[in-house]
């Protein structure tokens, strides 16, 4: 079959992913894998699946290994080697094992791993596959996209200073998923002008934690959508349910189950727009206001908690189905955050970056910001110093 890495391809690939979680890597031989070949096929650069190429088991597992390798080590990379098998002595574990140990890198009982990290492990690595797969090129021949030549990202958290329109920051940057983040007081997701959050199985900030923020019975079933009621009581308050908001509105509602790891707040960024044909719009102009937002309603909040508010972490808002390119939303993001930090500069501001490709394009675009050192100034081109910038920090063209 020919395979196409695209986001509608990812529901196919995380139901393939949960059958090779069952049947472990010993069943990869009898498994119907249709898009899990078609991708190891892409991956390695061969043809599609139609054609009379031999569907080769071996393949996939080469796939399912290099995609675990991209999601940015930490425990959510060690429980993905668990939950497939591939850890060295666990090939031939039966699936409840694999399942224990996985739920053990998290330090959370099997029924919780089962109902709420297992999902995010299995949609994780259903993107890192086609990723991979969009950077080898598809197996009908379409151009790969160009290998970068620097590494992989660094694990988080990674403290980087910065200057920001001359004031002086640091930002923390995580690499892995916002909802895993822990210890920090308010946690920002992305959500559309009408404020509806997310479904909980689908692979977006506002949905993950929407899932990891409700109650849920011991079956695995919501027993209170934490976020999304809170949500909906705002809108009866304050709005109006069913029409939008402004963009850039920010919303605050409480943590729900996240405050088990130290979150204290979630704020809701109206950020994107939908459009008639099912997709979404935002500009940078609209990322700039969320974030601004952002900063205002936390201090409104701060001295209302005890201990005060102290710390935020942001996705970079607006790359997701927005459709800013990374770079573009990060600077966007700056541009409010540096006259922010210059008013109070009590905050302490996290970045969490899902995907390791982005948290590399996140790193290059900081490092445009790092405070000169004489080692920089001397390799800096004569006659414009290196951390020349413009008024809202943006380095100069």
């Amino acid at each position: 079959m020919e395979f196409s890495p695209t986001a509608a391809t990812l529901p196919g690939i995380v139901a393939e992913l949960g059958l090779v979680r069952a049947h472990g890597l010993l069943g990869l031989r009898s498994l119907e894998l249709p898009l899990l070949h078609a991708a190891s096929a892409a991956h390695g650069g061969g043809a599609d699946g139609d054609g009379g190429q031999e569907i080769r088991p071996g393949a996939v597992e080469t796939l399912l290994r290099d995609a675990v390798d991209t999601l940015g080590g930490g425990d959510l990379q060690t429980a993905a080697a668990y939950t497939f098998g591939l850890t060295q002595g666990a090939r031939e574990w039966a699936a409840q094992d694999r399942r224990r140990r996985a739920a053990g890198v998290f330090r959370v009982s099997t029924d919780r791993f089962r109902k709420h990290h297992e999902k995010l492990v299995l949609a994780e690595t259903a993107e890192a596959v086609l990723s991979l797969c969009a950077a080898h090129g598809t197996a009908g021949g379409s151009a790969a996209a160009p290998a970068r030549a620097a590494g992989p990202a660094p694990l988080g958290p990674l403290p980087l200073d910065l200057v920001l329109g001359g004031t002086k920051a640091r930002i923390t940057v995580h690499t892995g998923p916002i909802e895993f983040v822990t210890g920090v007081d308010v946690l920002v997701s992305s959500e559309n002008t009408y404020l509806e959050m997310s479904r909980t199985f689908r692979p977006t900030t506002s949905g993950a934690l929407r899932r990891a923020a409700a109650r849920q019975n011991a079956a695995g079933g919501i027993v209170d959508d934490v976020l999304a009621r809170e949500l909906h009581d705002w809108l009866v308050r304050f709005a109006a349910p069913g029409l939008p908001v402004a963009p850039g509105t920010v919303v605050a509602t409480s943590a729900g189950e996240l405050a088990s790891q130290g979150v204290r707040r979630i704020y809701h960024a109206a950020t994107v727009m939908p459009r008639s044909d099912g997709g979404y719009d935002t500009t940078p102009a609209v990322v700039t206001k969320a974030v601004r937002q952002v900063f205002e309603e936390a201090a409104v909040e701060r001295d209302g908690f005890a201990p005060p508010l102290t710390s935020l972490c942001l996705p970079v808002l607006g790359a997701g189905r927005g459709g800013l390119a990374p770079a573009a939303s990060l600077r966007a993001m700056l541009a409010a955050i540096g006259p922010a930090l210059a008013e109070r500069p009590y905050w302490e501001v996290h970045l969490a970056v899902r995907r390791p490709e982005v948290a590399r394009v996140v790193l290059d675009v900081l490092a445009e910001y790092r405070p000169m050192t004489a080692a920089r100034a001397q390799d800096a081109p004569a006659g414009r110093p290196e951390h020349a910038r413009t008024a809202d920090g943006r380095p100069e063209d």
